[in-house]
């Protein structure tokens, strides 16, 4: 520590640069959705599936990376805050660049290319696209669809974006209130969060809980020293997979609701996120290149996390096409390739991009290089 400035060394930016990068492939788990031609959505649970493991393996992952919109907040929150109290106008102007800008575009373009189709779809009955979305589009469906204001964007995953930018904006009042009080104000949210209070223009509180946390340990300068591959905090490993498997079968016994719902979500985002971090840890032990992978290519974050949705689930419904993926191995066989296969166009796309129009990549990749 100098200059009661947190010092970040290269191992904890590392695991902060291959966290980011994993977390954002968690979320394209959790947003394969359903498979094609079933009803029921990986966040039921498994309940009466037409293919029980498949839909196990579906939910499982689903209900695993929900700490990913709390590790990204951290990550956040933290990166915010940790060198000390921000140029908060000057961390608006970047962040307006850096996030909000490339946002807009990114919604916008996929807002576009859904119109373009939903207009498509007139032409062959292959395709059925949004038509529940332009059919009667109003200009509040038409605002909500780019920027969000009462419902999630159309690309869904910029819900996030939508509610980190508004924590980032609010962190002057933030900052005073976490020095001055340290963690009082987090014990209150997470008894608000329990009694599922939903905040003022935000769409609920993960996003700006987590972001909270981020610039708590920064604020009140916690060392960030990372546990010991062999630390006990690997505890959480199993804690995360055993209240996951809990959340994804109990809706069986309670004709497909959830007891205690609101607690069990809030437990599982808060030992995945400790999971997360002991997982990627591990990673660098037993599979060192991979991790190295990770780190090298963090600066493709961004782009993917853009990138990804609904660009996954076209990817899944023309794989689904092709008849090849039936029964229980058939549907576990499409949702890997569909992962697979969504990052690996991304990364090629990227890729292609910044070679041959590097300064429209860095403005979609959020102004970071690869």
């Amino acid at each position: 520590m100098r200059n009661r400035e947190l010092i970040m060394d290269q191992t904890t930016s590392d695991l902060i640069r291959a966290l980011r990068l994993i977390m954002i492939m968690g979320l394209i788990l959790v947003h394969f959705g359903n498979f094609p031609g079933e009803t029921l959505s990986p966040f039921t649970g498994v309940v009466e599936p037409e293919n029980f493991l498949a839909s196990s393996f579906n939910s499982f992952f689903t209900y695993f990376f929900l700490s990913s919109v709390p590790v990204l907040s951290m990550i956040s929150g933290y990166l915010f805050c940790y060198r000390g109290k921000p140029d908060f106008i000057a961390s608006f102007k970047r962040k307006s660049q850096t996030l909000v800008a490339p946002s807009l575009f990114w919604t916008s373009m996929w807002f576009l290319f859904a119109y373009a189709l939903f207009l498509a779809s007139g032409y062959s009955d292959k395709i059925d696209f949004y038509a529940d979305v332009f059919n009667e589009l109003s200009i509040l469906d038409f605002f909500n669809a780019i920027i969000g204001i009462t419902d999630s964007p159309l690309a869904m995953q910029f819900w996030f974006i939508h509610d980190l930018a508004l924590s980032i904006l609010i962190s002057p009042i933030i900052y005073p209130i976490i020095k001055r009080l340290s963690i009082l104000p987090l014990i209150m949210l997470f008894t608000l969060w329990l009694f599922e209070w939903k905040p003022p223009i935000f769409f609920n509180l993960k996003v700006l809980t987590f972001f909270i946390v981020g610039i708590y340990l920064a604020v009140h300068k916690t060392p960030i020293s990372l546990p010991e591959p062999n630390s006990i905090f690997l505890i959480f490993i199993p804690i995360s997979i055993i209240l996951t498997l809990i959340r994804i079968y109990t809706p069986i016994y309670f004709d497909g609701s959830m007891p205690y719902e609101t607690m069990i979500e809030l437990l599982l985002r808060i030992t995945g996120s400790i999971a997360a971090v002991m997982i990627t840890i591990q990673l660098n032990v037993l599979t060192p290149k991979v991790y190295r992978w990770c780190v090298n290519h963090s600066g493709y974050s961004f782009f993917l996390y853009a990138a990804h949705y609904p660009l996954v689930t076209y990817v899944k419904k023309a794989l689904d096409m092709t008849g090849f993926f039936n029964g229980e191995g058939g549907m576990i066989t499409l949702w890997i390739i569909t992962t697979v296969l969504t990052v690996s166009v991304i990364l090629l796309l990227a890729e292609a991009m910044n070679k041959l129009t590097p300064k429209v990549y860095y403005f979609l990749n959020g102004q970071r290089s690869i």
